[in-house]
């Protein structure tokens, strides 16, 4: 997809902010602070040790609630008692909200009236800034004075906040600005949307047609019979079904033994976690590294090319990969299941199969009754399992190779698409609230 870029006009003259990071600004702008233009409030939690504090009708905001433009529902309502108690003060409907911790920089309009708690900032209705102004704004002004932990992340506080540099311009300027924002980033909204409503249509497609594959074969012809399984139906007639057991080795390494994180070491052999078995690839690159002497521990799980790993433990229980290659000697942590075929099995084939609709809703089954996930060894020995000759299962991986390939080229285009209108988008709010092109007389 092709995104078409319009040209934009600078304003007539400019003049130097001041602020290294921002250069120039038109020459009608001012700079200012956050706390002179733009009044917010802070919002409060009331006591979670009283349950009757969570009992009522007003709405109470966290930022996991900040998830659309317009926020008309909370996770957690509140008592009149808790307001009261609390002294806080309501966010009217139409105010900005912004999250300052956590979450840093997320913005949404209260599409009603509310409370929230102390990590949003709500700002409030005034006659010298324009909230739909600031919405694009402050995002930006803000982070930049915010502080960093350790890790990069971004930490603000209500100083940070009221103390942050604000360029602006004129009330109605701000209007034209917002009103060309929306227009433009409503557009371009739409265009992501679009996109990834198009990826998910490739996944559903790439998905169908493993499912189908490893279930029916190649040959739409070919006779079939029921395969005693209610979600698989109906197989080819010559195909055999099995346990997974029967057909494979389930190891996984028993506990830790004993290890700990300052083992871990600069280079040596690849010690795989939950986060390194991912949707299309293993993440053999960010990766710890453990001694010869921990490898040799477990050799039931040192690594083979051809075997599958299953993730046991969490919320990522059942996300499957295989092994096609390894760079080096490679074993596993004790969330991860190494399932390895025997000589009656493909591996790739096997692999589709696992990551086929009903291996994965079996699992998906099972994880539902526990609170914390968990895939024992004992219960995919006993999954069942389809055996094609190995000459079809060798097609059957041929054939997914070559079509999934090509989805996944697909999918990879469209994601690409979505950064880059991204991109675009962040750029021209950037562009546009801080005077470096001129948008008020461009039409939409």
């Amino acid at each position: 997809m092709v995104v078409k870029m319009m040209k934009y006009k600078k304003y007539p003259s400019y003049k130097d902010s001041g602020i290294e990071w921002l250069g120039e600004i038109p020459s009608n702008w001012n700079n200012t602070k956050i706390k002179y233009k733009a009044p917010f409030q802070v919002g409060w939690t009331p006591s979670t040790k009283d349950n009757s504090n969570f009992i009522g009708n007003n709405k109470w905001l966290t930022i996991g609630d900040l998830k659309t433009k317009i926020i008309n529902k909370s996770s957690n309502n509140i008592s009149n008692n808790a307001i009261k108690n609390t002294s806080m003060n309501i966010t009217p409907k139409g105010s900005l909200l912004y999250s300052f911790k956590l979450s840093v920089g997320t913005v949404a309009f209260a599409g009603e009236n509310l409370y929230t708690n102390e990590a949003i900032a709500s700002f409030l209705k005034n006659t010298q800034t324009n909230l739909i102004y600031l919405y694009y704004a402050i995002p930006i002004f803000i982070l930049k004075n915010a502080t960093e932990n350790i890790y990069g992340a971004k930490i603000l506080n209500q100083e940070l906040i009221r103390n942050a540099i604000l360029v602006i311009p004129k009330y109605k300027e701000q209007e034209q600005i917002a009103n060309f924002l929306d227009k433009a980033t409503n557009k371009i909204d739409s265009l992501i949307k679009k996109q990834n409503r198009l990826i998910e249509l490739l996944k559903e497609k790439r998905q169908a047609l493993i499912s189908h594959t490893v279930t029916k074969g190649l040959n739409p012809n070919v006779e079939f019979k029921d395969s005693g399984v209610e979600w698989i139906g109906k197989i080819p007639k010559h195909w055999n079904r099995s346990k997974l057991g029967f057909e494979t080795t389930v190891k996984a390494r028993l506990g830790w033994k004993g290890l700990k994180a300052e083992e871990y070491v600069k280079k040596g052999y690849v010690f795989l976690a939950t986060p390194n078995i991912k949707y299309n690839e293993i993440d053999f690159i960010n990766v710890n590294f453990i001694t010869k002497d921990r490898y040799k521990e477990s050799p039931e799980i040192m690594l083979r090319e051809g075997d599958l790993l299953v993730t046991k433990d969490g919320s990522t229980t059942g996300t499957t990969n295989i092994v096609r290659y390894l760079l080096r000697p490679a074993t596993v942590n004790s969330s991860i299941a190494v399932i390895r075929p025997k000589k009656n099995y493909n591996s790739i084939y096997l692999y589709y199969y696992f990551i086929s609709t009903f291996i994965q809703e079996t699992i998906k089954l099972m994880k539902g009754g526990m609170g914390v996930p968990h895939l024992f060894q004992a219960d995919l020995r006993w999954f069942d399992v389809l055996l094609p000759p190995l000459e079809e299962q060798q097609q059957i991986a041929d054939y997914l190779d070559d079509k999934t390939s090509k989805i996944d080229k697909l999918i990879d285009k469209s994601k690409k698409s979505v950064e880059l209108l991204k991109e675009k988008r962040e750029a021209l709010i950037s562009s546009a609230v801080t005077g470096k092109i001129d948008v008020r007389d461009l039409e939409i």
